[in-house]
């Protein structure tokens, strides 16, 4: 499992799992909601991401 946290473009860290909310990792999170999977499109291929909990820190 991994978290991943959506800010801003000048808050990105990738190592902390910190993604801006134009990428296209967040683009595709940023309607989700728990229990849906969502598919990301990568240079790979399409990654399906199961959503099992969504917070929103302070």
């Amino acid at each position: 499992m991994k978290t991943v946290t959506i800010v801003g473009v000048d808050e990105v860290d990738l190592e902390r799992g910190y993604v801006s909310w134009i990428s296209s990792v967040a683009r595709a999170l940023l309607k989700a909601r728990i229990g849906d999977t969502v598919a990301l499109h990568t240079p790979t291929g399409v990654q399906q991401i199961d959503i099992v909990d969504v917070r929103y820190p302070h």
